[in-house]
C-alpha cells in the first residue's frame, strides 16, 4: 500500500465534521490503531457524508460498504459527547466474533 497522507485526509475530514455542533471537538486515535487504517477510516467517513447528498440507494450502499471495510480493519469511530471527542478505536470484527461464537457452539 502506498503511503497515505494522513494529515491531508484528516484536514479534509475535519472540514466536513468539525463544524457546527462539533466545532471545538477533537479527534483521538488509539495508539494501537495503524495510522494508515485510521486514514482509511476518516476517508470512508468523509466520503459517506458526501454520498448522503446522492440518491438513497447510493448512500445506503456506500454506507454499508464503508462499515464493512471498517469492520474488516477492526476499527470503529465513536463519539464521546461529554468530552467533545471523536475516537477511532480498535474493535473486534464481526468475522472474528462469529468465529469465536462458532467455536463455543460447535467446539
Amino acid at each position: 500500500m502506498s503511503n497515505l497522507d494522513f494529515d491531508q485526509i484528516l484536514d479534509e475530514w475535519s472540514k466536513v465534521y468539525l463544524i457546527g455542533d462539533y466545532e471545538g471537538w477533537e479527534i483521538k486515535i488509539d495508539d494501537d490503531i495503524n495510522r494508515d487504517f485510521a486514514a482509511i477510516a476518516l476517508f470512508l467517513d468523509n466520503k459517506t457524508a458526501k454520498a448522503s447528498g446522492e440518491s438513497t440507494d447510493y448512500y445506503e450502499g456506500f454506507k454499508k460498504a464503508s462499515l464493512q471495510v471498517l469492520d474488516f480493519l477492526e476499527i470503529v469511530i465513536a463519539e464521546e459527547p461529554e468530552e467533545k471527542i471523536i475516537k477511532i478505536m480498535k474493535k473486534e470484527s464481526s468475522r472474528v466474533r462469529d468465529q469465536k461464537l462458532a467455536k463455543e457452539i460447535w467446539g
